[in-house]
C-alpha cells in the first residue's frame, strides 16, 4: 500500500512533549505560551455561542469585524495598509494560513528556499506539496542569512522562500538591510516571500524589528503570516490570518477554502477581535514576562558555560543551545529526558543547520 506521507516524520516536538507529559518531566520542549488570556477575550467567545452567533458557516475570508480590526492594527503600527475586503484572510492558525498559501502558489517540482535551522512543519509542507526544500544554513553563533549563500541556492525553479522573522528557533531578528537584500532577490527572479511574523511581538527591546510589510518592493511578491496563538495566548484556539495583495488572496482563498470551509470557528473569531481590539497592549506585557525569563536562562546557562554553548535570542522565547562533547544532539536529548527528567527538542529536527 503507498502512502505520499510514508517518509514525512510525525513532529518529533509534539512526540517529545506527550512524552515528557507522561513521564511528569520539566519540558522546555513545545514553546506554548503559559500565560491566561484575559476574562473578557474569553467571554467574547462564550457570548458569541451564547448570542447565536457560532451555529453557522462564517465568511470564509473570516467575519469582517476582525478583518477591520486587523487592518487598522497594521496601519497604526506599521503605517501599512491592507484592505479588509480584499487582502486578508483569517486562518485557522497561521500554519494552515501557510499550508494554503504553498499549495496555492507553489506547483510540484518546484523549490522553496529554507533557511535552516527553521520550524519543522515548514520542513514538510512543502514535501507533501511534491515541493523540494532547499535549505539554506544561518550561520552561527548569531544565525545570519549570508547573502552568498542564499543566492548559491537559487535556480529556474526556484519559486518561493520561507522567512521566519523573528526565528524559530534561533531567535534572530533580521535588520532592514538583510530583508531588503531579500526583497531585491525575490523581485530579480520572480519567486514568493512566505513570511512567519509569529514572534513579531517578541523582541528585545534594544533591537529594531522591520516587517517585511514594511518594504515596499516585497509587496507583489509577499505573503505574510500571523497568530494570535503567542501574542495573545490563544494556542488553543486556532485563530490566525495572511495579508497579501489582493491578487493573492484571490488565490489563496481556494485552497484555504478547500481545507476549512469557513477558516477559524466563529468563537475563536470573536475572541481575537476582542483581543486586538480591546487588549491590544497584552503582547508587550507577555513580552516583558519573557524578557525577564530570557536572562534567567542566559544566568543559568553561563554557569554551565563549560558544557554549553549558546547566542541569546534577539527575539521569540528560545535558547538554542550547543552542547559541548555530549555527542548526538538527539542522543544527548533522549538521555537528559531519561535521566534527568527535563524535555528538549534535538537541533536536528530544525533542518540541517540545526544538527548538532
Amino acid at each position: 500500500m503507498f502512502f505520499k506521507t510514508k517518509d514525512i516524520p510525525f513532529s518529533p516536538i509534539k512526540r517529545i512533549q506527550a512524552e515528557a507529559e507522561r513521564l511528569g518531566a520539566v519540558s522546555l520542549a513545545q514553546g506554548i505560551p503559559r500565560f491566561l488570556p484575559p476574562l473578557e477575550v474569553r467571554r467574547a467567545a462564550i457570548a458569541a455561542i451564547e448570542e447565536g452567533k457560532a451555529d453557522f458557516y462564517g465568511p470564509p475570508r473570516g467575519i469582517p469585524e476582525l478583518r477591520r480590526k486587523i487592518s487598522e492594527w497594521h496601519l497604526s503600527r506599521e503605517k501599512v495598509f491592507y484592505d479588509p475586503e480584499k487582502e486578508i484572510l483569517v486562518t485557522a492558525g497561521a500554519l494552515q494560513g501557510m499550508s494554503a498559501a504553498m499549495a496555492a502558489l507553489l506547483s510540484p517540482g518546484d523549490e522553496l528556499i529554507i533557511p535552516s535551522p527553521s520550524y519543522f512543519p515548514f520542513l514538510n509542507i512543502p514535501r507533501v506539496l511534491g515541493v523540494q526544500p532547499v535549505f539554506v544554513p544561518l550561520d552561527p553563533p548569531d544565525w545570519r542569512i549570508r547573502l552568498s549563500e542564499l543566492k548559491k541556492a537559487i535556480t529556474p525553479r526556484t519559486k518561493g522562500i520561507i522567512i521566519c522573522h523573528p526565528n524559530n528557533p534561533t531567535g534572530t531578528v533580521y535588520t532592514r538591510s538583510e530583508l531588503e537584500e531579500i526583497a531585491g532577490l525575490a523581485k530579480k527572479y520572480g519567486f514568493w516571500i512566505f513570511a512567519d511574523e509569529v514572534y513579531r511581538f517578541f523582541v528585545d527591546p534594544k533591537i529594531p524589528y522591520v516587517s517585511l510589510g514594511e518594504i515596499a518592493e516585497t509587496r507583489p511578491r509577499l505573503v505574510r503570516l500571523m497568530s494570535f496563538s503567542k501574542a495573545f495566548s490563544l494556542s488553543g484556539w486556532r485563530v490566525g490570518y495572511l495579508s497579501a495583495d489582493s491578487p493573492i488572496t484571490d488565490e489563496i482563498i481556494k485552497t484555504h477554502e478547500m481545507t476549512t470551509t469557513a477558516g477559524a470557528a466563529l468563537p475563536s473569531q470573536y475572541a481575537a477581535l476582542s483581543a486586538l481590539g480591546d487588549f491590544p497592549d497584552v503582547p508587550e506585557q507577555f513580552s516583558r514576562i519573557l524578557i525577564s525569563r530570557r536572562e534567567k536562562m542566559r544566568r543559568r546557562l553561563q554557569k554551565l558555560a563549560e558544557h554549553f554553548e549558546f547566542n541569546i535570542p534577539e527575539g521569540a522565547y528560545y535558547f538554542f543551545v550547543k552542547s559541548k562533547g555530549a555527542g548526538s544532539d538527539t542522543d544527548f536529548a533522549t538521555r537528559l529526558l531519561k535521566e534527568a527528567g527535563v524535555a528538549v527538542i534535538p537541533g536536528s529536527v530544525f533542518g540541517p543547520g540545526g544538527e548538532g
